[in-house]
């Protein structure tokens, strides 16, 4: 599905959040040659669901996936005690 990009009015401001959790401010230009994509003044591509209208909207995007890791981890960690104790059944302990 092609996104409608090329309707936004460019150059435009938007907050980015980074695999490291820093929140950037970037300019954008225009979209990338297929549409999908929006491109910065320094030739970064960025996907639209990476760009927030905000700071404060990035650093909630931040916590929210630093929330999703936590569950992820504790559930990764619930599997594991399950297994461990599965085994030590198996095995007599």
């Amino acid at each position: 599905m092609r996104s409608n990009l090329k309707a936004r009015a460019y150059p435009y401001t938007a907050w980015v959040l980074t695999r490291s959790f820093v929140v950037l401010e970037v300019e954008l230009v225009g979209p990338t040659a297929d549409g999908l994509n929006e491109r910065s003044a320094k030739g970064k591509w960025y996907a639209p669901d990476t760009l927030f209208h905000s700071h404060a909207a990035a650093v909630s995007a931040g916590r929210m996936r630093i929330d999703a890791a936590r569950l992820e981890i504790a559930r990764r960690a619930a599997v594991l005690e399950e297994k461990s104790a599965l085994l030590d059944r198996m095995s007599g302990r």
